[in-house]
């Protein structure tokens, strides 16, 4: 007996595409986005890489690629309309931070900001940049990290007893985890 059923092929990411929703902010010189991604994972230890893929026609790209630095913001489920918001716009003509009533704090280690309201964030040096059909792979080497305090338990990974993430099912579905 079969009990699969085809797919689209221009669905089949996302059987694999269920993890948390990820804001990525990025500035160059007084121009400043942010952007929503879900596609993103680690991809070295040593040194310490992340990397996220971005749509080829994305601003936060072009201020990528200028300022050779990017900070990941993650939000949790109470920001679900703010993600939605900072996805569907252009920062080229529309001021997310101050359209979403979100705070950019400049960051430690980069020339860069934070969003405040996120639960944590991680900066990140421009390491390299791959082409990837209608996206680029950016990665970036992490230069720091930090997390509200109640986000993680005490063997450190996040709380989802305290803490619910947003993760991106596919097209408009969204997500958290439960035990």
């Amino acid at each position: 007996m079969n009990e699969f059923k085809p797919l689209p092929i221009q669905d089949s990411h996302r059987l694999i595409n269920a993890g948390n929703v990820i804001l990525i902010s990025a500035q160059s010189k007084e121009k400043k986005t942010i952007t929503t991604v879900a596609w993103h994972m680690p991809v070295s230890n040593n040194p310490k890489l992340l990397s996220c893929a971005l749509a080829n026609k994305r601003y936060s790209l072009e201020l990528i690629k200028e300022s050779k630095s990017f900070c990941i913001n993650i939000p949790d489920f109470a920001m679900l309309d703010t993600v939605i918001f900072c996805g569907t716009y252009s920062g080229r003509t529309v001021d997310k931070c101050k359209e979403a009533h979100l705070t950019a704090l400049p960051c430690s280690d980069i020339d860069g900001f934070f969003i405040a309201e996120c639960v944590a964030y991680i900066e990140c040096q421009l390491y390299s940049m791959v082409e990837a059909g209608d996206h680029t792979i950016v990665i970036g080497q992490v230069t720091c990290a930090h997390a509200k305090i109640h986000c993680f338990t005490p063997d450190g990974v996040i709380d989802i007893n305290k803490v619910q993430l947003i993760h991106h099912l596919g097209g408009t579905h969204f997500g958290i985890l439960k035990n």
